[in-house]
């Protein structure tokens, strides 16, 4: 006999099911904008200590070779003919004196670099470790203890698996509770970050009592649809 076809799931809630999947993009929005502006705050650090106080032709002239590296090896569009040698020693010493100007002038403006750029790009990574950990409840690619499922018979596992995303989502709300508590406290003593005046420090770490309560709604949701058996099939991943 041949093997019948799995059965198309059906999801229940699918006005709320949207709205979380809306929920996750502006998160993955959120956290991608923040991961940006920690990578460009930190190349600034890097030109700032490397090139603060250093002027020296010979790095304009690995920049050159580096940019015409660039200009040569770049991938070729179909239809598109390479540039000649000419064209690509112009091109790239465009991007020299351009690049270059810009690091002068940078460096010239900001030559102690940003002094409150080390203590925001902390609070960031706090802000994208937890958006992180959101998502990954949404996506259900949290750790989980695999091992203890094995141990159980296949018509209750899925009442384990509620119980064990019930008791997760449990442990997230008693820390949300914690986090506004943390968060309450530090409004009151109105401290703020150091060297940012702006950042006061309660605002700073508003992502804890959010993500807290982001996982523990998804993780009760989660026991729900699991032991009702209405959950969406996991789809199987290859590690990367």
């Amino acid at each position: 006999m041949a093997d019948q076809p799995a059965p198309t799931w059906t999801p229940n809630f699918p006005t709320i099911r949207r709205l979380d999947e809306l929920w996750y993009r502006l998160e993955r929005i959120v956290c991608g904008g923040i991961f940006l502006v920690m990578a460009l705050m930190v190349f600034a650090a890097v030109i700032t200590e490397t090139f603060g106080d250093r002027r020296q032709w010979s790095d304009v002239a690995i920049l050159a070779v580096v940019a015409l590296l660039a200009v040569r090896t770049r991938a070729v569009k179909p239809g598109e003919r390479k540039h000649g040698w000419p064209v690509s020693i112009g091109l790239a010493l465009v991007a020299t004196a351009v690049l270059a100007t810009l690091v002068y002038f940078y460096t010239e403006q900001f030559a102690g670099g940003f002094i409150w750029a080390q203590k925001l790009a902390l609070v960031m990574m706090i802000w994208v470790a937890l958006l992180g950990a959101s998502m990954a409840t949404y996506e259900r690619s949290h750790l989980s203890l695999e091992m203890g499922e094995k141990i159980w018979p296949v018509r209750v596992l899925h009442w384990v698996k509620a119980l064990a995303l019930g008791v997760a989502a449990a442990f997230c709300a008693a820390a949300l509770l914690l986090a506004l508590e943390l968060v309450s406290a530090q409004r009151h003593e109105g401290l703020i970050v150091d060297a940012n005046d702006w950042l006061p420090t309660w605002t700073a770490f508003l992502i804890v009592p959010y993500a807290f309560a982001a996982m523990a709604i998804r993780l009760l949701a989660q026991a729900f649809t699991t032991g009702a058996q209405t959950a969406e099939p996991v789809e199987e991943r290859l590690p990367s």
